[in-house]
């Protein structure tokens, strides 16, 4: 039942299309033999071939009143121009070139980008950039990207606990932190409350940071013992920093920390094998202390290429006085001393200032 259903109503549809085509047909017939102006039978036919008159009354008034005067003759041109490019011979076939396809601009475009990257490869090749000490700080600082400079004092934000350089902490001083947009502390204790957050989650320039104001006193109650244990803390943890200072804790010793040469020297070794500048100058001048005066122009020479001031200084006077196993070389020492002066070493000076009056 619901097959003949179906198939009575297709062809319902189909009559209805049927009658729908007949009526529209009838229609046009109807306009094509009555006035386009008054609908009466027309006896007078456009030479458009488009509309129809029954007087040339009403032919005036379309072609004067109603403008088909101008659509008669866009319509007689176009079918003019239709019917001379039907006559028009064929235009011959393009010449075809057999051979390599021409380069595109795009293919120039790839070739310099490519030697560009080839270019810059070779830079990096040749200037590496330095092994950073932490993972966490990197070889530049994260808010001008220019490289840590070991003569200037980094800061930590106790926020975010990152290190920049102490110039772009001068410049964001009592502004949200630069690197994570934290709001400055209102007060000492909210900066160690965030501080000690990230002292909780072992973070190892956390702790560190945490000794040393234990160390100055700042924000907490002065005490070299307590920085000492948290320094440890921080060396367990492969702290290059906390190995510094712990090693400089001994070395000088302090209330409640005894005077251990050895034990400096032993984090001095560890920090200097890391990368630090400071610490290889350090231990290069202990080693000097301990009579092996060319390990110690070693462990300098590695400070120096850093450009660290002290070592500077150091390899400076041995090529001055010729010591060290190094023969002397015043032209040398000068130049040394003078890069350390520049740096504001304070022994430097002095000795450039003597070297300047010598001359």
């Amino acid at each position: 039942m619901e097959e003949k259903k179906d198939e009575g109503l297709m062809e319902w549809q189909v009559k209805q299309r049927e009658y729908e085509v007949k009526k529209a047909r009838a229609k046009a017939l109807k306009l094509r033999l009555t006035c386009s102006i008054c609908s009466e039978k027309a006896k007078l036919n456009c030479p458009c071939g488009t509309t129809q008159y029954c007087s040339t009354e009403c032919q005036r008034i379309d072609w004067r009143d109603r403008g088909h005067r101008k659509a008669c003759k866009k319509i007689r041109n176009e079918r003019a121009a239709e019917a001379a490019r039907a006559e028009a011979p064929p235009s011959p076939p393009e010449e075809v070139f057999y051979g390599p396809a021409p380069r595109s601009h795009a293919d120039e475009v790839r070739a310099r980008i490519a030697a560009e990257h080839e270019a810059a490869r070779a830079r990096r090749e040749a200037n590496p950039e330095p092994e950073p000490t932490s993972e966490r700080y990197g070889s530049r600082c994260p808010v001008c990207l220019e490289e840590w400079d070991v003569n200037d004092g980094l800061l930590t934000k106790a926020c975010c606990c990152r290190r920049i350089c102490e110039s772009c902490h001068n410049k964001s001083r009592r502004a949200p932190c630069p690197i994570c947009r934290t709001p400055h502390p209102k007060s000492e204790a909210e900066d160690m409350a965030r501080l000690r957050r990230h002292v909780e989650n072992e973070v190892p320039e956390a702790i560190h940071t945490l000794g040393c104001r234990y160390g100055d006193g700042h924000c907490v109650v002065k005490s070299a013992k307590k920085a000492a244990k948290i320094f440890k803390r921080a060396v367990e943890l492969g702290s290059v920093d906390a190995m510094l200072s712990l090693g400089a804790l001994y070395y000088h010793g302090a209330d409640g920390v005894k005077r251990d040469m050895k034990k400096a020297q032993q984090l001095f070794r560890l920090a200097a094998d890391r990368g630090d500048a400071i610490a290889q100058c350090n231990y290069g001048t202990m080693l000097k202390k301990d009579g092996d005066p060319e390990a110690a122009v070693y462990y300098w020479k590695l400070s120096a290429a850093q450009g660290y001031a002290g070592a500077e200084f150091h390899l400076g006077l041995s090529y001055y006085h010729g010591e060290c196993g190094m023969e002397r070389d015043l032209a040398e020492a000068r130049r040394l001393i003078e890069l350390a002066a520049a740096k504001g070493h304070e022994g430097a000076k002095r000795n450039l200032a003597a070297l300047n009056a010598q001359a």
